[in-house]
Order: structure tokens, then sequence, then C-alpha cells
């Protein structure tokens, strides 16, 4: 029994070694730009040493047009591709892998074996380029190597500009823009290199009847463009090395009258930077899709830049509250420091008037109480009744002279005296009446002018500004020796009560209406000096104004009061 399963064993073995393995056929993809039955008839001697020289294999074949190879490679339906390395460097992102570079056997080298040709009927009467605007060129697709992209390129460095000419895409196979060139369908055709003669050699057209432009050196085949790589045989994706090794080994053996079809793969430099000069994307990938593999590529280093971006959008935020506090208290600062000065400025003008009543009232005391002395006397000298009332007269307007001193030390140094309420219209006609006698005296016309209503301030104030602005007007008129008019209104308005002395003596110096409430008068102006200072201090510190202006050949000082204080 023993013996018996194992001569069973043994022909088991020998049955299965008699078995023929069943061989893995693979599919390559070839550019037919003719079209299928030529890409055919050139390729298939590629396909039969293949097969011969790995019969463990199949090897089999389908000939497409750019954009059928294109659709077959991302549906992942070829195991390898031929084509030309334009097309190779476009779908690079398919996971191609260049085995071998073809010898061209017209041209011999694989550095230098595809061009293009820009055809023209030899009867069309073309002879430069300027020639070719607005006639109908044709090309088989916009990204056909072997034709537009190059002859285009030549166009472009030759500054003949594309979009001058009436551009048309006919599509597949490249014989069509001949024959539509021979038929004058178009007027030119953008097609790659041997194409018309490839086709005279199959008796399909007469080469006499076509010519070429920018026509390069003498070659086997009439083209207008530079040499550039020839087509390469490439794997798709990740194939078996063995597999690979074996199949470069097989095509850099083909040869034909005695010449190799293959060689070692070449570099594509300057099909990349064609490419990139017409700013062809190789990968044609979606922006989602580019923008999730840079995601999953890189997100440490993404995730490292948003954190130190948002430590620092923090940092920022927290500077900027900073600053905005600094500033706040900066201005808070600024405007008490303001206020300070002010309070100091007021300070300063209190003590200079303090100082300045002071002296004034040293100053004037002793001439006012001399003069009262002496009214006084001649009051009990004289026994004539005129003579005793122009005394009486005299020593009431001392005591009142000296009454203004006591108030301007007051002021400069106290606050004011408590508002009351009074009329400015009594006001006036009294002052008015007060300086009656010494406007006479200059032949000064006194006007009056006033409102009826009343006025809640400090009288002795408001009596002595008027009074102020009054004595100024009569000293221009007696210093220029010229009588003339003084104008004395009072009106009200829903903002306060207008007091305004104008007269016609001549105006005053615009150094004084300058200087007023700036700086104290070194000397009198026109008359002007430390009274006019005093009278625009007191409007301020009753909350109004006292303004200065030349109007007329005289001057108009205007006194501003608030209905309240």
């Amino acid at each position: 029994m023993r013996l018996f399963f194992r001569h069973l064993y043994t022909f088991g073995i020998c049955c299965l070694l008699c078995l023929p393995l069943q061989a893995k056929e693979y599919r390559i993809g070839f550019l037919a730009y003719r079209g299928e039955a030529q890409g055919r008839a050139e390729w298939q001697p590629v396909l039969d040493g293949l097969n011969r020289a790995l019969p463990a294999h199949v090897f089999s074949g389908v000939f497409l047009t750019q954009q059928q190879l294109d659709r077959a490679l991302a549906d992942q339906q070829l195991d390898f591709v031929v084509t030309n390395p334009a097309h190779y460097v476009l779908n690079r992102s398919q996971g191609l892998n260049w085995l071998a570079s073809y010898l061209d056997p017209r041209f011999g080298s694989a550095r230098e074996s595809v061009a293009a040709t820009l055809l023209i009927r030899a009867d069309s009467g073309i002879s430069t380029l300027r020639q070719l605007h607005g006639l109908r060129i044709g090309a088989v697709h916009e990204q056909a190597f072997g034709g537009y992209l190059l002859v285009a390129e030549q166009l472009r460095r030759r500054g003949v500009t594309m979009a001058n000419m009436d551009l048309q895409f006919r599509g597949y196979p490249v014989d069509a823009l001949v024959y539509l060139l021979r038929d004058g369908a178009l007027d030119a055709a953008m097609v790659p290199a041997c194409t018309l003669e490839q086709m005279a050699e199959e008796g399909l057209v007469n080469p006499a009847d076509f010519s070429a432009l920018m026509l390069q050196a003498r070659t086997p085949c009439v083209r207008s463009t530079p040499l550039y790589p020839g087509w390469s045989f490439a794997a798709v994706n990740n194939q078996d090395e063995t597999l690979l090794r074996d199949i470069t080994r097989a095509l850099l053996a083909e040869a034909h009258q005695g010449k190799p079809l293959w060689g070692a793969p070449i570099r594509l430099d300057e099909v990349e930077q064609l490419l990139r000069g017409w700013q062809l994307n190789t990968e044609q990938k979606p922006p989602l899709h580019v923008l999730r593999t840079v995601l999953l590529g890189y997100w440490q280093w993404l995730a490292g830049l948003m954190l130190v971006l948002l430590v620092i959008g923090l940092h920022h935020v927290r500077v900027t509250r900073l600053l905005l506090k600094r500033t706040d208290e900066r201005d808070r600062l600024h405007s008490l420091i303001q206020s300070r000065e002010q309070e100091l400025t007021r300070a300063r003008q209190a003590t200079l008037l303090g100082e300045m009543a002071t002296g004034l009232a040293h100053e004037l005391n002793q001439p006012l109480s001399a003069i009262k002395a002496y009214a006084q006397a001649g009051e009990l000298m004289t026994t004539e009744a005129s003579s005793q009332e122009v005394l009486q007269h005299i020593v009431e307007e001392t005591e009142r002279g000296a009454d203004i001193i006591r108030r301007f030390r007051q002021w400069a140094s106290q606050p004011l005296p408590g508002p009351e309420t009074f009329e400015p219209a009594a006001l006036c006609r009294e002052l008015s009446g007060r300086v009656m006698p010494r406007a006479n005296a200059a032949g000064v016309r006194i006007e009056l002018e006033t409102e009826e209503g009343s006025l809640f301030c400090v009288l002795p104030a408001v009596e002595q500004i008027v009074s102020n602005l009054l004595g100024n007007s009569l000293d221009a008129f007696e210093r220029r020796g010229q009588g003339g008019w003084l104008r004395l209104q009072a009106g009200r308005t829903e903002a306060g009560w207008h007091i305004y002395v104008q007269d016609n003596a001549g105006g005053v110096s615009s150094v004084v209406i300058e200087a007023l409430g700036h700086t104290l008068p070194a000397s009198r102006i026109h008359g002007m000096g430390i009274g006019l200072m005093v009278s625009y201090r007191l409007a301020r510190r009753l909350g109004g104004a006292l303004t200065l202006l030349n109007v007329n050949q005289g001057t108009q000082a205007e006194l501003f009061l608030p209905k309240e204080q």
C-alpha cells in the first residue's frame, strides 16, 4: 500500500510538470497619430519581437489617439505605453517608468528624432510667416507635441502671434490635415515631420503639391522645427522588476537593417522646458485633490504653522488691548495736564492782576486822598452854593475812584461778587450820562441804542468793562484832536446780551488786537493798555467774551454776556 501511494505521488508531480504554464497578457498602448491601421503596421514588429523574446508572456497592442490614451491610463487599462516625450511628461503622474528610448531609423538618434513641419500648398503664394495672419491654420490637438506645440513655439520665438490666425484643431488622424490642405479647406497645416514623406511613399499624396515654411537644415524629412528627443517605451505603475528587466533587454536587442531600434532612456529637459513655457499642467489634478494631498503630506508642518499663527494672533490681540489701554491713559493724562496748565495760567494771571492792582492802589490812593482832602477843604472855605456843589462832585468822584481800586484788588485775588438782576439799558444810559461832559468837551456825539430787558450778572464787573471801553474811545478822540461819534448799543439774542461800543476815532493798531488776552501790554498803545486787558479778563470770568476789531475808520468792541452765568 505504501508503494502504491508513492507511485501515485510521483505520477501527480509528473502530470503537473507536463502541464503548460498559463501566460499572463499585458496590454501595450501605442500613440497612433496617423490612425489605427498605420499605427499597427508601424509598431507590430515591436509586439512580435517581445512575444518572441518572452514566450512566457503575451503582449497585445491597442492603437489609440492621445486623448484615448489619456482615458485608458486614467482607467488603468494599460500595462505599458509607447508615446512621444511630451505625452510621457504630461502623464508622469500615472506612475510611468521609462524603460527605453526609440531610435528612429530615419534620424538614428533618440535625442534628436522628433520634429514638426508647417506645410502649405506649393501654389499658395505664401512665402513669409506674416502672410499667415487671418488664414486657416490646421492642427490635430492643442497638446500635440509633434505638430502644434513645436510649430507654435517656433512661431512665438519669431514674434508671430497665434491670436491673429484662424487656428483649427481637426483631431486625429493627422493624414486628414494633409488632405484638407491639399483640397483647399486649410491654408496651412502643422504636422509631425516625415508625415508627408510617409504618405508619399504610400502613394497617398504628391509631395510636389506642398511646401514648408521655416525650413530647417537638410534632413531625411522636411521639417520646420529643431529636433527633440524621441518616443519612449514606459511601464505603467509598479510592474515586476524581473519582467521590466527582461522587456528592457528584449527592446535593446531589437534591430532594423543591422541598426538598433531602442536605446537607453534619455533626459527630457528640453521637452519639460517647452511645456513649462506653454504653462501646461503635467498632472491635471483637481484643486481639491491637490489640497487634500498637500494637507495629508504636510499636516505636521501645517499644524505647527497654525499653532504659530494662533500664538501670533493672540499676542497681537494682547498687544492691541494694552496699546488701547495705554492710549486711553495717555489721553486722560494729557487732558489732566492741559487742565492743570490752564489752572496754572489762570493762577499766574490772577497773581499778575493782584500785583497790578496792589501797585495801582498804592500809586493812586495817595493822589485820590489828596484830591479828596483839597476838595473837602475848599468846600469848607467857600460859601458859594455852586462852588460847594462842584467840590462835592469832586469828593464823590474821588470816592468812586477809590471804590474802583478796591474792586480791582478784590477781583484779582478773590472771587467776583455775587450776580444780580439789572437792566443793561439803564446801565448804558447811566454810563453815557457819566461821560457826556467829557464827550462834549472833545466834540464827540454819543449815540445810544438799547433794548429793554434784564440780565442776571455781576453788575460792577459789567459796569467796569463798559466804562473802560467808553474811556478808551474818548482817549482816542482826545489824542486825535478831532471830534466824531461814539455809539453805545445793547441788545439781546437767544444766547445772551451783546453790548457794542463803536467809534470813528481812527482805529487801533493790529498789535493790540493780536496781543489781547495773551500778554500784558508793556505800554499803552493808542490809550489801550492795562484797562483793556482787565476788561478782557473780567469778560472771561463772567463766562462771556470781549472782541476788538477795526471797522469804518474806527474801532468796534463787542462784549458778549450769556444768559446764565
